[in-house]
């Protein structure tokens, strides 16, 4: 623990990571020969971990370590959230239509049972079918946006997954791979 304190010969980082990113942050981290000294649950926040890194103050090639430590941390952040944002078009569009869908369903029902005359039951009755209508037209146009949302998601994560590649690469040239060999 005398690393954590010892800012004239060590520099220290506390990172805040979603428990199920902890073994992949980690090993990023170590490449660029952060040692972890500290893992502790949130206090605030279940699912996340604090960790606390430290390395030597004096390293060969830190300000291009740095630079590239600023890189992939913000792949790793596009990462996480293209990640969280991998359907929400479909997730958006199904709600919207999906409520306007309901409403035509119930209304159509509830005009269908509320009235008195054949004319009110007829309209209650196609303005329900409307409604059934829309949610298999919504079903066909979900699958389709899904598939296409997917085959982006798939695209740009492995794009930046490269481009993570490429970065570790560079480290691990900068750093001759003295670090994250464990």
């Amino acid at each position: 623990m005398m690393k954590i304190n010892n800012y004239k010969d060590y520099d220290t980082l506390t990172l805040y990571v979603k428990k199920n990113k902890l073994k992949e942050i980690i090993e990023n981290y170590q490449i660029f020969g952060w040692e972890l000294v500290k893992e502790q649950e949130n206090d605030r926040y279940e699912d996340i971990v604090d960790l606390t890194f430290t390395r030597p103050h004096k390293i060969a090639n830190k300000d291009e370590l740095q630079l590239q430590q600023v890189y992939m941390e913000e792949k790793l952040n596009e990462l996480g959230k293209l990640e969280r944002h991998k359907h929400s078009k479909t997730t958006s569009i199904g709600l919207c239509f999906g409520t306007l869908a309901l409403a035509f369903i119930i209304i159509g029902v509830l005009v269908a049972l509320k009235t008195n005359s054949v004319t009110g039951l007829v309209g209650g009755i196609v303005v329900a079918i409307v409604g059934v209508l829309l949610i298999v037209v919504e079903c066909i146009i979900l699958f389709k946006l899904y598939k296409n949302e997917t085959t982006i998601y798939e695209q740009r994560h492995n794009d930046l997954e490269s481009e993570l590649f490429m970065i570790t690469k560079t480290v691990t040239e900068l750093t001759g791979g003295e670090y994250g060999q464990d």
